[in-house]
């Protein structure tokens, strides 16, 4: 066999690989196993990331010629009781092309392709960074790394994470998180995204946090910053410069790290969405609940479905469960 036609033959191999990652990225049936293999296929050659994006980039086109047929209504909404078998090596134009469109968008996929170290939901997980330093974590949580001269960068993608930091005199350790950035030389501090909120609390030494700022600017002269000490805690919204400093209880704040999750006078909402995280379902609460009232308790990680039970029972509200899928707080 000549050079080309082998590396035509390669090629086809290649793309129908990506083809068949693209049937099974959108089937609706994705284990955090297969998004392993496919993190380790994608990543073998630039021709298989290549690949996967001229496959991607088709299906987008196959979607937009369906939806814009005239009369045609968009495959959402048309025939729930359609069923589509797609083989190994098929293409199907319409409700398949849809998910195939929806793959760009499903935030757990795109921030799995950017994370290094990762989390299934319920789990914990401690990494070693490439400075020595140490990131734990929490259940549903993604980090990627970008270390580069002078700066030790690692970017909390979701979820929520520690930093055991290990001194470096020529280097600054930034957690870059919703458009905001939390600087030390030394020390351990946390920070968790909840509700497209980030907070910042610092269990042993200073951490300088501020923001909207670059992640990689080469430092946050300009932008508006706190100082956030030991056993204090800041937060802030994307594009916010961050809340002035308070005290806080790093050990309650941490207690994750034992397994449990410590709530004082956390509003009902904030605290239900905290025990989502632990949960494979999305919680959803009925109109007209007291999502501010503030609640107070101690719940075990192990067992975060007979928490959302008990803390929905102070309130005189009771669970409604699809496994796998829905919590209905009503």
């Amino acid at each position: 066999m000549d050079e080309h036609k082998q590396r035509k033959d390669i090629e086809r191999r290649i793309g129908l690989d990506a083809r068949d990652w693209i049937v099974r990225l959108t089937s609706g049936n994705v284990s955090d196993a297969d998004l392993q293999r496919f993190k380790a296929w994608r990543d073998q050659s630039p021709d298989h990331k290549l690949a996967f994006e001229r496959e991607r980039s088709f299906w987008q086109q196959l979607q937009a010629i369906d939806t814009g047929s005239a009369g045609m209504p968009p495959p959402a909404a048309a025939r729930p009781n359609r069923h589509v078998l797609m083989g190994r090596r098929s293409f199907v134009i319409g409700g398949a092309a849809a998910a195939a469109v929806g793959l760009v968008a499903v935030p757990r996929l795109q921030v799995w392709w950017s994370a290094d170290f990762t989390t299934a939901v319920g789990d914990q997980g401690e990494f070693t960074l490439p400075d020595g330093s140490v990131a734990t974590l929490n259940t549903d949580s993604a980090v990627s790394i970008g270390y580069r001269p002078g700066l030790r960068l690692v970017e909390l993608l979701k979820g929520e994470a520690e930093f055991k930091i290990a001194p470096d005199r020529n280097s600054v350790f930034r957690v870059a998180a919703l458009g905001g950035n939390s600087t030390a030389k030394a020390g351990r501090f946390s920070v968790g995204i909840l509700e497209d909120v980030a907070t910042v609390t610092s269990a042993e030494g200073r951490v300088d946090v501020a923001g909207p700022a670059s992640p990689t600017a080469p430092d946050d002269s300009g932008v508006t910053g706190v100082e956030v000490a030991a056993n204090e805690q800041t937060l802030y919204v994307r594009g916010e410069a961050p809340r002035p400093a308070q005290s806080a209880d790093a050990q309650a704040v941490l207690a994750w790290r034992k397994g449990r999750i410590i709530f004082e006078g956390r509003p009902f909402s904030r605290a239900m969405a905290e025990l989502g995280r632990y949960v494979p379902e999305r919680i959803v609460m009925r109109p007209g609940i007291d999502a501010a009232v503030p609640v107070s308790a101690v719940f075990s990680t192990a067992d975060a479905f007979a928490a959302v039970q008990a803390l929905a029972k102070t309130q005189g509200l009771s669970v409604r469960r699809i496994p796998g899928v829905l919590l209905l707080i009503s």
